[in-house]
């Protein structure tokens, strides 16, 4: 039991520091109005707001990050053909790469051989499309609760304005990246789902790519993917929370009140 007492203390020390502790170094034990508004004093300190900071920005570049990687899907052919040499076929958002011994390297070495398609592209099937323009969105997600996030901790730091200034952009910002977040795992599972039921593309005869495939897998894209919409999320979560927090403030009872 006292074991447990220690670590309890030694999580109120790093929390609330001086809160929990008197002046003389001696613990200071904790009522519950007390530690609620500890709490709260944390949560306005600008420090989770920080943190969200740091986490929609990872989360952000790393979702850049896996929209311009290839390996969303890897194709593993029925067999090797005379112009893809490896017999396997990486498959991206906006380009699909093979390695060729033939296209492009007379000297007969392997060389790594892309193209590029788009939005506009016919071929594409239309869910793929439309995962292009998700992640389009997402980027422009990304900017906007950005803008919104440096002018609401600026009026945090400098105490311009009214409260109204800082909780609004807090809100918007942190709702653009949960948004964006959700919008980048739906990509995902949309990804997942194609490659589970070995959903194929037809691409053009100037691809060189056959359309029939033995199986294929999730690439290294989509780990990367996942990490950034769960960065992203949380982070836009701590910016809402923010606005949450401030309208829910509780306020212990003074002895006079009771």
């Amino acid at each position: 039991m006292t074991d447990q007492t220690d670590i309890l203390k030694c999580f109120y020390y790093h929390l609330f520091k001086s809160t929990v502790f008197g002046a003389e170094g001696s613990y200071k034990y904790l009522t519950f109005p007390e530690a609620i508004q500890a709490m709260n004093s944390y949560l306005t300190s600008g420090n989770l707001q920080v943190l969200g900071f740091a986490l929609t920005t990872i989360g952000w570049i790393l979702e850049v990050a896996s929209m311009g990687l290839v390996d969303w899907r890897v194709w593993h052919l029925d067999n090797t053909t005379s112009i893809i040499s490896s017999g396997m076929v990486w498959v991206g958002i906006w380009k699909v790469c093979f390695y060729s011994t033939i296209l492009f390297s007379p000297q007969s070495r392997s060389a790594k051989i892309c193209h590029t398609y788009s939005i506009y592209s016919t071929f594409l099937p239309q869910d793929f499309r439309v995962a292009q323009i998700i992640f389009l969105v997402i980027c422009i997600l990304g900017v906007l609760g950005k803008v919104f996030i440096v002018i609401a901790m600026r009026n945090f730091n400098m105490r311009t304005g009214p409260k109204s200034s800082i909780c609004n952009p807090f809100f918007i910002g942190g709702f653009f990246y949960v948004c964006a977040g959700i919008c980048l795992l739906i990509c995902v599972i949309w990804n997942f789902h194609s490659v589970f039921k070995n959903e194929i593309i037809t691409f053009p005869a100037t691809f060189y790519i056959p359309s029939r495939l033995k199986t294929q897998e999730i690439g290294h894209a989509v780990p990367l993917a996942i990490i950034s919409a769960i960065l992203m999320f949380l982070g836009g979560v701590f910016f809402l929370f923010y606005k949450l927090h401030l309208n829910t403030q509780v306020h212990p009872m003074t002895t006079e009140e009771i």
